[in-house]
This record gives structure tokens, C-alpha cells and sequence, in this order.
């Protein structure tokens, strides 16, 4: 099916359920705010944890060295943010849903000096959306 017939088909859908008794969900489910790009943009290798915390705050998650001489040497922090965008669509005898879960996930990560050495990024939380409980 085409462009056009995949489009037709899902006004076909609106339409039936514009006109059947039943009832749709919107809902949406934030963990923790959102990771700002410049903030993260503004952790540089060489800073320490102090500097890294008064930038992004308090980690979400601290990762431990497993070096059998250094166990408690905090290696990384991981700072976190998700969203979930539901929706649901409930006719008196089928009901159908969509899930959209994004996620920000900032991982810095320290030399055995407790400075940065890499930053690791992925910023998608806002990328979260409504979507149609069929296909795609």
C-alpha cells in the first residue's frame, strides 16, 4: 500500500471511531528534567566532580571503579531523564494503545585522578510524541 492508501486508510480508522461509542487516553510520565545540550557542552575534560555537579547537578546514578585496588573510586555519573507518551483508545469490545518512552542519558566519566575524561551523550527525551495506536 502507498503513501496515499496507508493516509486513507487511517482517515477510514478516525472516521469509524469518530462514530462508535467509546473513549481515548492521552498520557505523558516525566522522570527527573530535562538535561539542557549547553549544560552538557559546558563539562570539559580536565574538570572535577565539584565543577561537574555545580554544571549538571546531583548524578542520577554513580558508577564505581571494579579495579580490585581502587573498588570505591567513583568512575561515573550518570544523569538521567525520561519521558513516556501514552496513548489509548478504549471501543466497547476492542481497546488499542501506543507507548513512546525517549530518554536524555549523560554519562561523565573520570580518570583515576577524579578528573573528566569523557563525556557520553544522548538527548532524545524531548523527542517523546503521541502516536496513533496503529502501525508505524
Amino acid at each position: 500500500m502507498g503513501m496515499h492508501g496507508s493516509k486513507a486508510l487511517d482517515l477510514l480508522i478516525i472516521l469509524a471511531l469518530a462514530t462508535s461509542s467509546g473513549c481515548a487516553i492521552f498520557g505523558r510520565q516525566q522522570t527527573d528534567q530535562p538535561i539542557p545540550a549547553e549544560s552538557v557542552a559546558k563539562v570539559q575534560k580536565g574538570m572535577t566532580k565539584s565543577q561537574v555537579t555545580e554544571i549538571l547537578g546531583a548524578p542520577h546514578e554513580i558508577i564505581f571503579s571494579n579495579k580490585a585496588l581502587d573498588p570505591l573510586r567513583e568512575h561515573a555519573y550518570i544523569y538521567e531523564y525520561k519521558v513516556q507518551k501514552a496513548t489509548a483508545i478504549f471501543l466497547v469490545a476492542v481497546n488499542f494503545g501506543n507507548l513512546d518512552e525517549k530518554r536524555d542519558r549523560v554519562v561523565v566519566f573520570f580518570d583515576e585522578n577524579e578528573r573528566v575524561s569523557n563525556v557520553s551523550k544522548s538527548l532524545n527525551g524531548e523527542k517523546s510524541s503521541y502516536g496513533f495506536p496503529f502501525g508505524r
